[in-house]
């Protein structure tokens, strides 16, 4: 059974997990269902393509290959792809389920948006687009229908990158990448699309948004498309009053020329916040007088002071992810149409209807091709022949005239049909011309970033041009050995065969922090300099065993990695602090020694005798006043009293000779006679005792008694 044309699969459990739930939408290159995912219990949109496509081995290798990278994409605002597989020729993506509706039908709904809900959902959906463009992926078709609003308020994108081919059961031939009414003019042209094309495209979405209509707009998409090329997209705040910085973001973002637009969804995300930062709070410009116009202008009645999820939530339709993914992203379609409802006739069947009259045009192949049909039947009116001059021949006369008019005005509208047609040709063929001579021989560079230089080198090999290495250079966040930067960037263009210089990383830079300890701030930055390092001191201390001016510690171990342009924060020696000298002389010894002690002095003491100085006490210090530093030496003489003589021994002696004895040792002798009465004067007696005795030691002068008898 074929289950992308069936409508009655349901209960069939595919590749053993997935059991199909119910059909959802079916577009032009896959149908979509409700399905369950059986083993992790959890809804999924199952997307299948039709036989036809899935019997192409180039196309599913495209679809495999874009699906895996689209599933690697980790924005919020991304439709995930869960899986990808095949099961009995069924070719299938499963794929987030959201309970919503389609951006498109928000639009239906209200007709446009404030401008900063309008701000804000463009926001979501260019987070979406960077994260694919920083992955190398290009939308290509980015229009409200691929845009999801959750009923919780969460806005997603979806048919990310996805292969895309055109159904050989197509009615039309489609040269065409995107939707007319939001294709840019390279795509146009058949160009290739770059991220600058998305970037179009979403600022044409933001237009519409903010206006309620796209900017370019006719009869027919040879008109819009023809618009695209040729008109400028006009500022919004003709249409709605709006800050002068959003008119600003469109204008920017839809540019004819490409350089001239934002670079990527990412630089177009950043103005947008910026813009929404500055305008918060700003006054818009007041409407015309004209009443029509004043009423145009009117806000939407329920844009105003609600979040974004109380302005975009709304009733479940279900399966509108499977809507927006199951129409085929390459299927040219009016700027009304929506996405194909389950059911009904596809967009492209309702297309064959409406170009079935006469006269229609239609666009057929890129870039500019118009299939004109017209009905060249004509009525011929046959003379009777009839006698001249009779009634009948009169009015056979006049039934030829008419005839010969009307065959006359046909001729006429076939040679200006013909006319129309050479010089339409003629138009496209210098249109041509001058497209290959301006830019169809100008290829847009690849993204060589992130790759080695072999696969960098084979990828521009493969794109047609050449590239060479230009040399290294340190990066944070690229691992060394890719390529860091290109010149020119990707997406720039350039003549086929034209080089591509690249530039691999070195990895992060990083260097060694010298020892600094014990240097002096001068040889320090000498060692720092070469390593892109900066020396500062932060302060200077006193230090009694380091000089003055070495450093004595540094803020980042010696051996640590550090980034260039680091600070290292270094202590330097003002080398031992000076001490005041205080002078102890007269005081005590005791006193002196302590008190130098302690402030930091080594004392030397000394002791020396005085008559005239008490025991104990300070004679002399040295130095005794100034300042000195810790450690210093500082010598203290104390006395010790006067100064002590030994007793000599005198006993034996005879008087005369002791006392002389005495006087010559520096004593006062004083003789007592233990018996004077008997009248003795005692001077031929010996000594028979004497008072200190012999051995002692005395200050000179002290009073020595000799006794005799």
């Amino acid at each position: 059974m074929d289950l992308s044309v069936s409508d009655a699969p349901v209960g069939r459990l595919l590749d053993g997990r997935y059991r199909i739930e119910a059909l959802v939408a079916r577009g032009g290159m896959a149908t979509v269902y409700k399905a369950t995912d059986t083993r992790l219990d959890r809804p999924v949109a199952l997307k299948i393509m039709h036989a036809e496509l899935a019997a192409d081995d180039d196309f599913v290798a495209r679809f495999i290959g874009e699906a895996r990278a689209v599933a690697q994409l980790s924005d919020p605002n991304v439709v995930n792809v869960f899986d990808q597989g095949e099961d009995d020729g069924a070719v299938y993506l499963a794929m987030e389920y959201i309970h919503g509706r389609t951006l498109r039908d928000v639009l239906h709904e209200r007709g446009r948006l404030g401008a900063d809900l309008a701000l804000e959902v463009a926001e979501s959906v260019l987070s979406a687009l960077a994260s694919a463009h920083r992955a190398g992926i290009v939308h290509r078709d980015v229009k409200p229908e691929n845009v999801l609003v959750g009923n919780d308020g969460r806005v997603k994108v979806a048919d990310f990158g996805l292969a895309r081919a055109n159904s050989s059961s197509s009615k039309t031939t489609r040269g065409l990448l995107g939707t007319v009414s939001y294709i840019s003019p390279e795509q146009a042209l058949g160009e290739r699309a770059t991220p600058r094309s998305d970037v179009y495209s979403a600022g044409i979405m933001l237009y519409e948004l903010l206006t309620g209509k796209t900017p370019h707009e006719g009869p027919t998409d040879f008109v819009v498309v023809r618009s695209h090329i040729d008109d400028d997209v006009p500022p919004p705040s003709e249409a709605v009053p709006l800050p002068r910085a959003v008119d600003d973001l469109v204008l920017t973002a839809t540019a004819r020329e490409p350089m001239e637009r934002y670079a990527d969804a990412s630089a177009f995300l950043n103005a947008i916040r910026s813009t929404r930062a500055a305008i918060v709070g700003a006054p818009l410009p007041e409407p015309d007088d004209d009443p029509e116009l004043t009423a145009a202008h009117a806000e939407p009645r329920d844009s105003a002071g609600v979040t974004l999820d109380e302005a975009l939530a709304g009733t479940v339709l279900a399966g509108q992810v499977g809507r927006a993914e199951a129409d085929e992203p390459d299927e040219p379609s009016r700027p009304d149409d929506d996405a194909d409802e389950p059911g009904d006739a596809t967009a492209e069947d309702r297309w064959a209807g409406e170009d079935s009259h006469p006269g229609s045009t239609r666009l057929i192949d890129a870039p500019l091709s118009i299939r004109f049909t017209e009905d060249d039947t004509g009525e011929e009116a046959a003379v009777a022949a009839a006698p001249t001059g009779s009634r009948a021949a009169r009015q056979a006369e006049a039934r030829a005239r008419t005839s010969s008019h009307r065959r006359t005005e046909q001729a006429r509208g076939r040679r200006g049909l013909y006319l129309f047609l050479f010089v339409l040709l003629l138009a496209i063929g210098v249109a041509t011309a001058a497209w290959w001579y301006g830019s169809g021989r100008w290829d847009s560079t690849p993204s060589l970033l992130g790759l080695t230089a072999e696969q960098a080198e084979a990828r521009a090999d493969d794109s047609g041009f050449n590239a060479v290495n230009g040399g290294e250079q340190y990066s944070e966040s690229v691992e060394a050995g890719q390529v860091v930067s290109t010149e020119p960037a990707p997406g720039e263009r350039l003549l086929g065969g034209a080089e591509i210089t690249y530039v691999l990383s070195l990895g992060p830079e990083r260097y060694e922090v010298p020892e600094l300890v014990g240097q002096t701030v001068d040889q320090a930055n000498e060692l720092a300099a070469p390593l892109s390092m900066t020396v500062r001191v932060e302060d200077e201390v006193y230090h009694d065993e380091v000089e003055a001016g070495l450093i004595l510690t540094q803020s980042i171990e010696p051996g640590e990695q550090v980034r260039r342009d680091t600070e290292v924060v270094v202590t330097v020696s003002r080398g031992p602090q000076p001490l005041e000298i205080e002078d102890f002389t007269g005081r005590s010894g005791e006193e002196a020694q302590a008190a130098l002690a302690e402030a930091g002095f080594t004392v030397n003491r000394q002791e020396q005798t005085s008559e005239d100085v008490e025991a104990g006490v300070v004679i002399s210090q040295d130095p005794a006043t100034g300042s000195g530093f810790r450690n210093d030496e500082i010598t203290i003489v104390v006395s010790s009293g006067p100064e002590l003589i030994e007793v000599p021994n005198v006993r034996g002696e005879r008087v005369e000779k002791a006392e002389e004895i005495l006087r010559e040792a520096g004593f006062v002798p004083e003789a007592v006679d233990l018996f004077p009465e008997f009248g003795s004067n005692g001077r031929g007696d010996r000594v028979q005792n004497q008072e200190p005795a012999a051995g002692e030691r005395l200050p000179r002068g002290s009073t020595v008694r000799i006794i005799y008898f």
